[in-house]
């Protein structure tokens, strides 16, 4: 959509007469394009069913002698929540009707992602304030392209939630796959280490075939010696359990350690876990935790699965 904009209100040529071709480029490897399932439920809600092969990705072309504009890089956090929003504003403000019901569905579900179904105005049960996902301009971009799209915003948001969560889905990942789906890296003393969020309960993502194995090859490919898969549970209450791995044993202990002093166990509510990790992993470079206080530091806002 920005590619389509740019076309249609920058330039066309440089001084020197030469043309300008203003070229879409999806963010992510080709390998990867099925590792997305918003996106790819999000392309099809949008009729466009042979984006996985038409479209250019990262990997498909030398990107260094191009003039390169990521969308969004520069959004100002405090009025935007979704850095599609800026886009939408500019493509109604030029010509509404670049915007159909394809583009509106596109951009309308990116915004509903981004702002976790436009949240704003939210209380914890003890009456606290939650932050917003969502600003009014956010808020504002997605009412204009309401009259576009061919589903509410509920129904879309809905297929797109259920999509990321479907339980089938993720237990058809192979262990690499499911440890590069939602992964991050952070720090902790000094340390940087690996966090891979997985919308599986713990014993399935223990149950994937040759998970300690693959977590090596994983951290070898990222240059760490440490990583963290995050699994999460919702019955009775949602919970999560965290596993540490590591290619070496003394090194797993100071990052576990560490964890222990971050705020202490009671604000992270982190005790061991009653699972023999060890035996089932067939290492002893592994140690998981249950964790009830789900919203401590890296809480996802994860949703119920769907099956």
């Amino acid at each position: 959509c920005a590619a389509y904009l740019k076309s249609k209100t920058g330039d066309s040529s440089t001084p020197e007469g030469k043309k300008i071709a203003h070229v879409p480029v999806l963010a992510i490897p080709r390998e990867d394009f099925n590792l997305v399932p918003q996106l790819t439920e999000l392309v099809q809600m949008a009729g466009l069913s042979e984006v996985d092969s038409s479209m250019i990705y990262t990997d498909d072309m030398d990107l260094s002698a191009c003039e390169v504009e990521v969308v969004g890089r520069n959004v100002d956090s405090s009025l935007y929540k979704s850095k599609v929003t800026p886009l939408v504003e500019a493509m109604l403000a030029e010509d509404e009707s670049m915007v159909d019901a394809g583009v509106a569905t596109l951009l309308g579900g990116c915004i509903l992602i981004d702002t976790s179904n436009l949240k704003a105005g939210r209380v914890d049960e003890d009456g606290n304030a939650l932050p917003d996902k969502a600003t009014e301009r956010d808020m504002a971009a997605f009412s204009a392209l309401v009259p576009f799209l061919p589903m509410s915003g509920s129904e879309m948001y809905e297929a797109l939630n259920d999509a990321k969560t479907n339980y089938d889905w993720w237990m058809s990942l192979s262990s690499l796959e499911m440890l590069r789906y939602d992964y991050q890296e952070d720090a902790s003393n000094g340390r940087t280490f690996g966090i891979s969020a997985v919308l599986l309960p713990f014993w399935d993502v223990m149950e994937k075939p040759m998970l300690y194995k693959a977590s090596c090859e994983f951290m070898s490919e990222k240059k760490l010696d440490t990583l963290i898969v995050m699994a999460y549970s919702f019955e009775p209450r949602m919970s999560r359990q965290i596993l540490f791995l590591s290619d070496n044993y003394e090194k797993l202990k100071e990052l576990t350690q560490a964890f222990a002093r971050v705020g202490g166990h009671a604000q992270m509510d982190l005790v061991y876990a009653d699972m023999d990790v060890e035996e089932c992993l067939g290492t002893k470079n592994c140690e998981a935790f249950q964790q009830f206080n789900v919203a401590f530091r890296y809480c996802r806002d994860p949703p119920r699965y769907s099956r």
